[in-house]
């Protein structure tokens, strides 16, 4: 669902809805404008922010996943490999924080 809202079609047409929805309450063309440019500005840059925090729990899920695999090679103990696993939870969690909301 992220994905879809997310997309660059589905952002240019709602922020095109909205210019269409201000033109047709009578907003002078100044005002569409600057909606329109403000809108084009703000929305790609928290659009890039959210997919970073995605990116970034998938990265750290890969990279724990590979620091666990390794230590348990090197003869890490159990113990230590949960540690490993616990910690790599947490940041995971932490980067993807505001989607399960």
């Amino acid at each position: 669902m992220i994905k879809k809202l997310t997309s660059r079609k589905f952002i240019v047409t709602v922020i095109a809805a909205i210019a269409g929805i201000v033109t047709l309450c009578g907003a002078d063309r100044e005002v569409v404008m600057v909606i329109a440019g403000a809108a084009m500005t703000i929305v790609p840059s928290v659009v890039y922010c959210l997919m970073e925090g995605v990116l970034d729990a998938k990265s750290i899920r890969n990279i724990t996943e590979v620091v666990a695999d390794t230590g348990e090679k090197l003869g890490a103990s159990d113990d230590t490999v949960n540690v490993i696993k616990q910690v790599g939870a947490v940041g995971e969690l932490l980067a993807d924080e505001d989607f399960d909301e």
